[in-house]
């Protein structure tokens, strides 16, 4: 399902960079231009320009205690007698000379860079133009540790991104690379310099594929559209290509890149490939919105989360006509807990892809007083109901009743907890847990209410989900005066 509306609002709210700190960002600018122009640097400048992510507008907001990057180009003419390494060496004395800027300032390979505090840094980067008699002009950046000049063409690349764009409409290009990018934040699984899939993604964007098949009519088919032709091309080139600025071939985007960050992006782009065709053609509302969540994370489509209510179970107990849900299960039995809702907010979705072939997984459980007590009190059916401060130990077994085996196999637990109680004390957990031992988790009772338990058996050798249990629900009653305390003890 395309869900336009929630993508709107994750680039708005979560994606893109606000717009307060675009204004800082002006201003602090501003504030360099004069200051440079005013200064004694040795090289006359020319005029200064945006560069990079927010020059071609695909710049995002920085993950949390993270600041943003952002580039500043200044143009200069030639100094007679500089090498290029001179023209950072000056720029950074000028800087150091200020004491504004004398411990903000630090110099890097091709740029000085000013660093404001953890808010964002700005790259400064000169830019060398030569003109020649036909009114031509070029443009060189300088490589400090090489003491090069290196070919680059700044006003050209944006052109160009900007016409890319053009072809997808109402800036689709321009929003699909800020997804890729926060994509690449948010999962840390592959390293990419943002010029890098900038380029990558423009490239895929064609004119005739518009004409054809309408491919960018909105954000999310976008999306799908260059993320599919992006990994078509890498599947079909194992070996790391050259990727050169479309603009000027003699410049190499791969400086930062190897075959093996190669081969690893190659990869993960294939599987969010996989995930995001999921996501878009799950009819379903509900796990589609789950399933754009396995790809963008949690904050995906919050605002449609956030109405539904904490837990859901208090809906159910409505409609059995219960004040309180273990109550609805004392009188009417276990068949009542099949209408908690499977997609409650809290509740995390599986990340590993799905297998085609699917094996069986049931849960075995015991109840115990003590956790190392020699013989368990009893053995627990699905819908059991329990006083707090009981342990219980949960199996995953296969469809022939036996242990999965630990050398192809792991167990991972989903642990769900509803109810009034849990909600107050910020533990209705919902994420996924490891096994105590191989196939073994241990749980403790303390909240009153209906919790749940499952089980998912992951292959080894390829890291696929390739079984998962039905819910084993534990009904936990903790009403004042009941048997047991709940203080100090977790549930499940």
């Amino acid at each position: 399902m395309k869900l336009i509306e929630h993508f709107n609002d994750f680039l708005r709210d979560t994606v893109n960079l606000n717009q307060s700190r675009i204004n800082t960002l002006g201003q602090r600018v501003e504030t360099i231009k004069s200051f440079l122009k005013e200064s004694d640097y040795g090289a006359n400048i020319r005029s200064f320009s945006a560069q990079g992510s927010w020059a071609h507008k695909t710049i995002i907001k920085p993950q949390p205690d993270k600041g943003f990057d952002a580039d500043l180009v200044m143009f200069l003419d030639p100094k007679g007698g500089w090498d290029p390494a001179e023209y950072i060496a000056d720029l950074y004395a000028v800087f150091r000379s200020h004491g504004t800027y004398q411990d903000k300032v630090s110099r890097h390979t091709r740029c000085i860079m000013i660093d404001y505090s953890g808010d964002f840094s700005l790259d400064v980067v000169p830019v060398i133009v030569e003109q020649n008699f036909l009114s031509n002009k070029s443009y060189k950046v300088c490589n400090r540790n090489e003491n090069k000049f290196e070919p680059t063409a700044p006003h050209a690349y944006t052109n160009w991104l900007s016409n890319k764009n053009s072809i997808t409409g109402s800036n689709h290009l321009h929003k699909v690379i800020r997804l890729i990018k926060y994509l690449r934040d948010i999962k840390g699984t592959f390293s990419v310099k943002s010029v890098l899939l900038t380029t990558l993604l423009g490239e895929r964007t064609s004119v005739l594929g518009s004409f054809l098949s309408l491919p960018f009519s909105d954000v999310p088919t976008t999306l799908k559209v260059l993320i599919g032709r992006l990994d078509d091309w890498l599947q079909v080139r194992p070996d790391m290509p050259t990727i050169s600025n479309p603009v000027l071939p003699e410049e190499n985007f791969n400086r930062h890149w190897d075959q093996d960050k190669y081969e690893n992006f190659r990869r993960k782009i294939n599987q969010y490939r996989i995930w995001i065709d999921d996501a878009y053609t799950e009819d379903d509302r509900g796990e589609s919105i789950g399933k754009w969540q396995r790809v963008f994370g949690e904050d995906f489509a919050k605002s449609e989360l956030a109405k539904k209510m904490t837990s859901g179970v208090s809906l159910v107990a409505k409609n059995t006509e219960d004040q309180d849900f273990v109550e609805a299960v004392i009188r009417k039995g276990a068949g009542v807990l099949s209408q908690i809702p499977k997609d409650l907010s809290h509740v995390k979705r599986p990340p590993w892809q799905f297998s085609s072939s699917r094996l069986g997984v049931t849960i075995s459980a015991w109840e115990y007083a003590r956790r190392n007590d020699r013989q368990p009190s009893r053995k627990l059916v699905s819908g059991d109901i329990l006083d707090p401060n009981r342990n219980i130990c949960f199996q995953a077994l296969n469809g022939t009743g036996l242990s999965f085996s630990d050398k192809e196999y792991v167990v991972r637990w989903r642990i769900v907890n509803t109810g009034q109680e849990a909600a107050e004390r910020d533990a209705l957990r919902g994420d996924f847990y490891s096994s105590d031992f191989h196939g073994i988790r241990w749980e403790s009772t303390m909240y009153h209410g209906a919790h749940w338990v499952e089980a998912f058996v992951i292959l080894n050798r390829t890291d696929w989900l390739v079984g998962v249990s039905d819910r084993f629900f534990v009904v936990v009653d903790n009403r004042e005066g009941h048997i047991g305390s709940s203080r100090g003890i977790r549930w499940i």
